[in-house]
């Protein structure tokens, strides 16, 4: 066993020991895990919820490659989660830090991981459905090599990365039938591209502005129709000439909404967008937007999700693509609402829609990732929840095979939480 891991297992030990004998002093005190968790102050306005989660995983393809390396992994996660709840408005948070030990690989995949979050929300409508409405947020987080089809913030593959994401939606309700809204987002990814046996991974950022408007043709459907551009840059990293590496997305879609149904709420909106990379390329699409959550039961429920836009290749240079992606989930709740049984299917397609004229050497493919997850969290107290879950992903490249790849990873842990 290498020290690092040692030091590991000696610092979790560290960490999780108190919160371990509370929550063994705590059995049989039904009084006491009936309480509310959190830290509260101010008169029951602002909680902070500390835990600390400790994990082990198997992972049979630890750099997602079709030459596949398998590794044991130990988790260490400490964080806080607070809610600050004023009259009209709330304010929620999160921070956090993770450190992977890796059995076989530490020297390369030893890294630690960190982040924040934040999210505002403010209203003022009234029972007549006039007002303001208001949502800001912020996200930062640097994140270690590990990959995942569901993670959302970058493709990894064996490179640290750090994302920002800012954004901010502003709505106007009219009357209790129009309303409208506008937005605007920053979007910035960062690879930091020093394994030397691979080649580089790209970034890029995005401003991003929007509008919306909606008339409620019912108590239960909005009329929606939006539009929207954003303006993105690929990094082409050191060394290299200076490609088309800017780009922008004009996007106008229409469609249905709700936010007032008693089991289902959903948003489905189709359209077009147009894409000029560098003033050296167009492609225009239908692009669409999806979300929706069915409260079948008090236990269960479903969720779907989808998305279609433009954005540059994270692999390669002087690259656009054209990505669609679905997922959809199911939650069930069980044993008393002590267990939580989850379960999501997920698909992204990357369409390339352009390649620099000048590359010598081009990525011209299009890609299919496909990834599965089984999950299931036990709340043993109110000091403990045991969790577990299974994910595999599958990779197909139609033009270039030395990127398919298929991984299956395996986690257990223990979530030691006030």
């Amino acid at each position: 066993m290498n020290r690092k891991l040692l030091m590991f297992l000696a610092i979790a030990a560290v960490t999780t020991a108190p919160a371990l004998a509370e929550s063994m002093d705590d059995q049989g005190n039904g009084s006491e895990s009936s309480k509310p968790r959190g830290f509260r102050f101010f008169d029951n306005h602002l909680t902070i919820k500390p835990y600390v989660a400790v994990s082990y995983t198997y992972d049979s393809n630890i750099d997602s490659q079709r030459k596949a390396d398998d590794d044991n992994i130990f988790c260490v996660t400490p964080g806080a989660d607070f809610t600050w709840r004023g009259d009209r408005w709330e304010l929620a948070g999160s921070l956090w830090y993770r450190y992977n030990a890796y059995c076989d690989y530490a020297d390369e995949m030893d890294e630690q991981s960190y982040g924040e979050s934040l999210a505002y929300k403010w209203s003022n409508v009234g029972e007549e459905g006039k007002g303001w409405n208001l949502l800001l947020s912020e996200r930062y987080q640097y994140i270690s090599q590990s990959d995942s089809l569901m993670s959302g913030d970058g493709r990894g593959i064996w490179r640290d990365r750090e994302n920002f994401v800012g954004s901010g939606v502003l709505e106007r309700r009219f009357t209790d039938l129009w309303h409208a809204s506008v937005m605007g987002q920053y979007y910035w990814l960062d690879y930091k591209n020093d394994a030397g046996k691979y080649a580089p991974l790209f970034g890029w950022s995005q401003f991003a502005a929007g509008i919306e408007a909606g008339y409620a043709a019912s108590r239960w459907t909005d009329l929606l129709i939006s539009g929207g551009f954003s303006d993105y840059t690929q990094k082409n990293g050191r060394g290299y000439r200076n490609y088309s590496n800017d780009s922008q997305v004009w996007t106008a879609q229409a469609g249905l909404g709700t936010h007032a149904t008693e089991k289902i709420t959903y948003r489905a909106l189709v359209g077009a967008s147009w894409l000029d990379y560098g003033d050296e390329a167009s492609d225009a699409g239908w692009t669409y937007q999806l979300s929706a959550n069915w409260r079948i039961t008090r236990q269960l429920q479903l969720t779907l999700l989808g998305n279609s836009y433009y954005q540059p290749s994270e692999r390669s240079r002087g690259q656009a693509v054209k990505v669609n992606a679905l997922s959809a989930g199911l939650s069930y709740l069980t044993l008393g609402d002590k267990m939580t049984l989850t379960g999501d299917i997920a698909w992204r397609h990357e369409q390339t829609v352009y390649n620099d004229r000048y590359l010598t050497y081009r990525n011209d493919y299009d890609e299919d990732l496909l990834s599965v997850r089984l999950g299931a969290n036990y709340t043993l107290n109110r000091w403990v929840s045991v969790y577990a879950n299974i994910v595999w992903e599958e990779d197909w490249c139609d033009n270039y095979k030395a990127y398919d790849y298929d991984r299956f990873r395996g986690t257990i842990g223990l979530r030691f939480h006030y």
